[in-house]
């Protein structure tokens, strides 16, 4: 007889009857808190206040949205600021498949378009849905296009609690 692993194991040939053996699939689901720790505020803001803020530095003038708590050019302490909401689509990429297990499909479903966006006057781009009625591709969503947030209904203090729409041009 084989020896008989558990949890990579061996056990020895005596130990475990084969017979008596038993297995049972299963899953474990853990559920825990963490904390965004000097960036929270920005997530709180988005659940408690639909509204975004953003972080900037007095001293080199940068803007940081997603937030960062010090200034990573002078590591000087950021100061919060509200932000209005509005930016640019840096890169945007147009889903037409993803995972079936994917956390995107709780909000959208193929074909969808993703991007980065960058927040007038900040320095860095933030990653988010873009949501359109029409995705032909470079139509409506394009690198330039103008967008502005929107706040789901339900909120759970994560990025995909905000996607953008693309602004009407006059």
């Amino acid at each position: 007889m084989e020896p008989m692993t558990t949890t990579g194991v061996d056990l020895p040939d005596d130990a475990v009857d084969a017979d008596d053996w038993f297995e049972v699939p299963d899953e474990l689901h853990y559920y825990y808190s963490y904390s965004y720790g000097g960036v929270s505020r920005f997530f709180r803001e988005i659940v408690d206040n639909q509204r975004l803020t953003v972080t900037r530095c007095e001293l080199c003038d940068r803007g940081y949205c997603p937030p960062r708590r010090d200034c990573p050019r002078c590591w000087e302490r950021t100061t919060w600021q509200p932000h209005p909401g509005t930016g640019t689509v840096v890169a945007p990429v147009y889903c037409y498949w993803t995972q079936i297990n994917s956390p995107v499909r709780r909000y959208v479903q193929p074909p969808f378009v993703y991007a980065l966006v960058r927040l007038d006057g900040m320095t860095n781009a933030l990653h988010t849905l873009i949501h359109t009625d029409d995705l032909r591709v470079n139509r409506t969503v394009r690198v330039g296009t103008r967008v502005e947030v929107r706040f789901r209904e339900q909120r759970r203090g994560t990025l995909a609690d905000v996607y953008f729409v693309p602004v009407e041009q006059p």
